[in-house]
């Protein structure tokens, strides 16, 4: 454990700069999504309300399946994952990698600005006990992975002439490093499937 925190803590250090870049990425991203929110009529922010009280209304009548959203989770993790694992072996990729991160911000922004902007105080509830929890993990991850993404893509650029077996070598570490990181989503995966369900249920009534 102590031996993982020290890596942990030179591999943030020694990309320090890449992790700010990164997070600054992902902050435009979720105020883009909130500003959005305010480019919304009235109609359209009442269409979206009512599917997610019909949403609601469908999960307290229905027989909720846990591994249907776990696997629905991990699918659309691996999605993302996949994309900035190919990013990252490609000399072109980097910005592209920045841009991914910043959709996720947008969507995560649109998501709890809405919430909030209509549901007030408590959005803000909502947002912490159901959203927030199993986004950690994730966000972790893709914060990882994006700089493991740039690293390699910047170790390719740099040595255009290296050796095929260096290069492969490197590529594999790439791979390992990038998907070992995305078992911590699976791990949100599997709080989003079998924990958020349940804290929905009791939260409810709040939007109905």
């Amino acid at each position: 454990m102590k031996y993982l925190k020290e890596k942990t803590s030179k591999h943030i250090r020694d990309n320090s700069i890449l992790y700010i870049i990164i997070l600054m990425s992902f902050m435009i991203g979720i105020a883009s999504g909130s500003f959005t929110i305010n480019t919304l009529n009235d109609v359209q922010k009442e269409n979206m309300m009512k599917y997610i009280k019909n949403f609601y209304v469908i999960i307290s009548q229905m027989k909720i399946v846990p591994i249907e959203i776990f696997k629905q989770s991990v699918l659309n993790n691996f999605e993302t994952t996949f994309v900035l694992w190919l990013l990252g072996a490609t000399i072109i990729g980097i910005p592209f990698i920045f841009i991914v991160i910043g959709i996720r911000g947008f969507l995560l922004g649109f998501s709890v600005g809405f919430l909030i902007n209509q549901l007030k105080y408590k959005g803000i509830l909502f947002t912490l006990v159901a959203i927030l929890p199993q986004n950690i993990l994730v966000l972790i991850s893709l914060f990882f992975i994006s700089a493991t993404a740039v690293n390699f893509s910047m170790y390719i650029l740099k040595n255009r002439r290296f050796n095929i077996n260096d290069l492969f070598s490197q590529f594999v570490t790439y791979t390992l490093l990038v998907y070992f990181a995305f078992s911590l989503m699976i791990v949100s995966g599997i709080f989003e499937a079998y924990i958020t369900p349940k804290i929905l249920y009791f939260l409810k009534n709040i939007i109905q």
